[in-house]
């Protein structure tokens, strides 16, 4: 315990403990629970938004990895289901809830944040809507435009799958311990896609982990040497799409890369 009879944050796990209350109160409104919805709290540490969500009257599910929150996440009582482990590891499918909204937020850690989002938009059902705080370069590179300076494999996994929504930014004063960064608020709207169209852009996701690898490289000669069987070849699907053979992975739209994943690589 510190002298005011806190838990300290654990530097291995990347702990910064919120200490500002605009930044649950904007959580809770862009995620907007209500009776009768699922929400997932990832690493909720002492409780300063999980209060508040319970309060909304959704039911509310945490998964914490530090053991030492156990009496601190107690005093929700049965309020509050958690399960105790790293989400990462963790089969998520089942507990999914079935006939409700599930929703998902979380204060992520910034060693681990970005495969934490992605797993938790990859699940089928979809979330209705995610809500995370990141570190502000990770949530604006989550957020970026095709042909942008920002815009990266994240980007693209994003877009493909959700619209993302950037919110406030919130400085290292908001937290204990005062983290090197600030961190942004990222809201996530996943999209209505059907399991064939899901599929399709799992596929362009495939591509687009080629194409922007080298982001100096023509994507035609990339793909080329990724996917050599490809029938039709790659030259023929550029051409039969407009796309300009010496196009870099980053400007290229994303309709247009799903189109290029229609036919098997």
């Amino acid at each position: 315990m510190t002298s005011d009879g806190r838990l300290p944050a654990k530097k291995s796990l990347g702990q910064n403990f919120c200490t500002d209350a605009r930044l649950p109160a904007e959580i809770v409104r862009r995620l907007a629970p209500g009776p009768g919805d699922a929400v997932w709290e990832i690493g909720p540490g002492p409780g300063a938004l999980t209060g508040q969500l319970i309060g909304t009257g959704a039911g509310v599910t945490a998964f914490e990895i530090d053991e030492r929150m156990r009496e601190e996440l107690a005093r929700f009582g049965p309020a509050l289901t958690v399960h105790w482990g790293d989400v990462l590891e963790m089969d998520l499918t089942p507990l999914i809830p079935a006939g409700k909204r599930l929703l998902v937020t979380g204060n992520l850690p910034y060693y681990c944040g970005t495969p934490i989002m992605r797993r938790l938009l990859m699940l089928r059902p979809p979330p209705a809507r995610l809500v995370f705080l990141l570190q502000d370069e990770v949530a604006r590179k989550a957020a970026a435009r095709p042909g942008s300076d920002a815009y990266g494999f994240l980007s693209a996994q994003i877009r493909l799958f959700a619209e993302p929504l950037l919110g406030t930014r919130f400085s290292p004063a908001s937290f204990r311990p005062a983290p090197k960064v600030y961190s942004t608020i990222l809201e996530l709207r996943p999209l209505a896609l059907s399991d064939e169209e899901f599929a399709r852009r799992e596929d362009a996701l495939k591509l687009l982990s080629v194409m922007l690898a080298s982001r100096r490289k023509m994507a035609l000669s990339l793909l080329r040497h990724a996917f050599p069987k490809a029938a039709p070849g790659w030259e023929e699907r550029f051409l039969s799409l407009g796309i300009d053979p010496k196009a870099r992975g980053e400007t290229i739209p994303l309709e247009t890369v799903i189109a290029l994943a229609s036919r098997p690589f």
